[in-house]
């Protein structure tokens, strides 16, 4: 048997071999298909430039931990709006991500809320407990932690709430 030219030959599938016609598509979906992907995850077309952020927090002279940061544009720009977020290392310590680990912020001002939800032991597994952060900073309307990014490294001065 010989292998024809053009369209028509044989092929292997799963390790037969069968005759038949090559379907006409394959090589142009598999052109548009690598396009397009190398098109949309290009990187940063469309990104805002961010700025790395890093600070500290406690909580009633405690690391919170595990708790969550969240930046909120001081202007609401509704469904669109960037919110920069960290979680709280060991050592209190926390820094901002955008798009990618540890990346930063945009640049502007910000309001930023902290959640802590200290894990409890329930039978024999842990799950998250209530807020222990007193409501005002887990809340965008209510927090006073006003934060400014510069075009530049941000280190924020530590955050010490007490309850």
């Amino acid at each position: 048997m010989s292998i024809a030219s053009g369209p028509v030959g044989i092929f292997r599938k799963a390790g037969r071999v069968r005759a038949g016609r090559r379907p006409d598509w394959v090589p142009s979906w598999v052109v548009l298909g690598v396009t397009c992907f190398a098109w949309g995850c290009s990187g940063e077309e469309g990104r805002v430039p961010v700025y790395p952020v890093n600070g500290r927090v406690t909580v009633a002279g405690q690391i919170p931990e595990g708790a969550l940061v969240v930046l909120y544009p001081a202007r609401k720009l509704g469904e669109d709006e960037l919110r920069p977020s960290g979680r709280v290392g060991k050592d209190g310590a926390f820094r901002l991500t955008t798009y990618d680990a540890n990346d930063g912020a945009p640049t502007g001002e910000y309001t930023a809320t902290v959640q802590w939800n200290k894990l409890v032991k329930r039978g024999r597994d842990y799950a998250a407990g209530p807020n222990v952060v007193p409501k005002t900073y887990a809340n965008r309307e209510t927090s006073a932690w006003k934060i400014r990014v510069a075009e530049a490294p941000n280190e924020l001065p530590p955050l010490q709430i007490i309850r």
